[in-house]
């Protein structure tokens, strides 16, 4: 009896021990396994390997409200050699569009609007005119990126402070059509997310960037920050973002100035690090900070449970507006980038650590994607298994769900289109325009640890095939790749039917020209063919749209044209669709007068064709419409 008395005491005092020297070991390490002290080391060294293509980063990296990492470096304006210090400033991007969420669930816990409530009993009546279901749209929808709103790009940035509009009046102005079914796609939406941000508005009665201020930076102390679109909240903001200047991932500068949204609350925040790392510590939940955010713990704990699943899966895709990311550990955060700027926050919920990025380079990679796996471990890895499924099934041309369907931004489809083919090692391999090459390796069942490289630039993700209701897609964080359907594949005959159209029309305008050239050299008499200059006409308008479509794109790509900028294209593209018609009424109307050879009359009929041809692209295109 004795003996067994002593064994007890024995086994309690090693448990005693050993597990309170566990819990200690994994708070002495990230979930990556990088232990505390290496931390430094390990992220300092990353910085020097990359110092020759970094301008300004600012990072930092937390443990509940224990700073385990922090660290300016570069410059935020090379040549006037400002160097990053404590009070460097920077665009925070889409990471704004937490402060929309966060604004939302602090509503949601007054009880002053309920997730689940079709989105118009909150907005002005009448206020969306081109939604084409007759379905609710929530607010988690919205948080979702699911609603079925096209992209938005036309008119999102102002050219400064005086044309900046209000966020009620931009919304209306840059409203999109709704293209997919509430639920049916995840495609990333701005639009959406600033429609969020004016219902906050409706139901607080201040303007969001005044809401933001009063209830999440001045609760945190984040008397650095700045959320208004022109800056107004924070003039101390302003005036530090007017010293940078940003770069390209090679270096080259972007020029000074400020960004002007007018979907601000989807991207316009912008401060320090130190309350970027402020406002992440308090997404931290039970943390000093989340009691500034919320008066209940449940809140946080609602805010951070899931709202969409990836298809067929209980798996984790949005939680609450939060991206979810599988590691070692499960993350939620958001990235962000500007014209000039890119950030990045992430936090494990469960541990509490947490990392911040900030950068003065656009579409940055190197830290926003790079820096993740040495805190949290290698992606994919809580979702590897040994199982696989045949990859043959993925088979077939895909384009982003985050796209434009209808107008003359439609062109915007076509860029995104690729094609996925399997490979016999169970993954996959796509091209985008043969500058961006995809490869997906199947890690476990469906699912797919997917590499984008476009020169020096790589970006990983994980993705997961699924096939319901006839659409097959490619799932990710921040949105989905779907299957093209028909009118999808209508566009890509028309571009090619086109490529043969313009290649006859510069070839019957070049031979022309050579025989123009060699008559007036021989000095012979031009012969008498009455349709000829109307078939050169027709051949240089065929020409025509390739132009149009550049500078539409040109103006997309600036995110500041407006519409009424856009309308001379509509018109120009309508006469040039109507040219062939013309051009065929006075084919039939001369066909019996022509004394040409028959060859010459083939090629008129051949060009009429082609004319066609051109309609139909524009057609296919909307390039005829808003």
């Amino acid at each position: 009896m004795k003996n067994r008395l002593i064994l007890i005491l024995l086994v309690v005092t090693i448990c005693f021990t050993v597990l309170p020297t566990t819990a200690l070991a994994a708070r002495q390490a990230l979930p990556s396994g990088l232990p505390n002290h290496e931390i430094e080391s390990i992220i300092d060294t990353y910085l020097e390997t990359n110092k020759d293509t970094t301008a300004a980063v600012s990072i930092a990296v937390f443990r509940g409200q224990e700073t385990l990492y922090k660290r300016g470096y570069g410059y935020a304006n090379i040549e006037n050699q400002i160097a990053v210090d404590d009070e460097t400033v920077y665009e925070w991007g889409s990471v704004s569009k937490i402060l929309v969420w966060v604004s939302v669930m602090q509503l949601w816990e007054q009880g002053k609007i309920v997730l689940e409530e079709d989105i118009r009993e909150y907005l002005p009546e009448g206020y969306l005119t081109k939604l084409r279901y007759d379905k609710p749209i929530s607010m988690i929808n919205l948080m979702n990126h699911n609603a079925g709103w096209e992209d938005t790009v036309f008119q999102m940035n102002a050219v400064d402070s005086n044309s900046i509009l209000a966020l009620e009046d931009a919304l209306k102005l840059t409203e999109p059509h709704q293209v997919y079914e509430p639920d049916a796609a995840v495609a990333y939406s701005n639009w959406g997310v600033s429609l969020a941000g004016y219902i906050v508005e409706r139901i607080s009665g201040q303007k969001f960037f005044e809401y933001v201020q009063d209830n999440i930076f001045t609760p945190l102390g984040m008397e650095h920050s700045s959320m208004s679109p022109i800056y107004s909240d924070n003039q101390w903001v302003q005036s530090k973002l007017m010293e940078n200047e940003g770069y390209t991932t090679d270096l080259k500068p972007l020029g000074y100035g400020l960004m002007f949204l007018n979907l601000y609350p989807s991207g316009s925040a912008a401060g320090t690090l130190e309350d970027f790392i402020t406002f992440a510590k308090a997404l931290v939940p039970n943390s000093q900070g989340s009691k500034h955010l919320f008066e209940k713990s449940e809140t946080h704990t609602e805010m951070y449970s899931p709202t969409l699943s990836y298809p067929g899966t209980n798996i984790d895709h949005v939680n609450h507006g939060f991206w979810s990311h599988e590691f070692n550990v499960q993350t939620l955060g958001h990235g962000g980038n500007t014209m000039m700027y890119s950030s990045y926050l992430m936090i494990d919920p469960i541990s509490g650590v947490g990392l911040v990025v900030m950068t003065n380079q656009n579409n940055d990679m190197v830290y926003n994607y790079g820096l993740p796996p040495l805190i949290f471990g290698k992606l994919g890895k809580m979702a590897a298994k040994d199982e696989r499924t045949s990859p043959y099934d993925i088979e077939g041309l895909y384009y982003s769900a985050r796209t434009i369907r209808e107008g003359i931004g439609k062109m915007y489809t076509v860029l995104g289109l690729r094609q996925y083919t399997a490979n016999s090692d169970g993954g996959f391999y796509a091209s985008l325009l043969g500058m961006l090459e995809i490869k997906g390796e199947q890690i476990a069942p469906n699912t797919f640890f997917v590499t984008q490289k476009a020169g020096s630039m790589e970006i990983n993700s994980l993705d997961r095939y699924s096939y319901s209701n006839g659409t097959r897609k490619l799932s990710a964080a921040y949105g989905d790749a779907l299957e093209a359907d028909a009118s999808i594949k209508i566009l890509i005959v028309a571009i090619a039917l086109y490529a043969i159209a313009m290649l006859w029309s510069l070839i019957t305008l070049l031979s022309n020209f050579v025989k123009f050239i060699i008559r007036k050299v021989k000095k012979r008499e031009r012969t008498n063919d009455t349709l000829k200059k109307y078939q050169l006409i027709l051949c240089l308008a065929i020409t025509l749209p390739i132009i149009v479509i550049v500078f539409v794109a040109g103006k997309m790509f600036g995110l500041e044209a407006t519409l009424n900028e856009l309308i001379p294209y509509v018109v120009v593209s309508i006469v040039l669709g109507l040219l062939p018609f013309a051009y065929t009424i006075l084919l039939i109307k001369k066909w019996r007068k022509l004394t040409c050879s028959k060859k010459q009359k083939v090629s008129y009929i051949i060009t009429m064709l082609m004319g066609f041809v051109m309609s139909f692209v524009i057609y296919a295109l909307d390039l005829y419409k808003l």
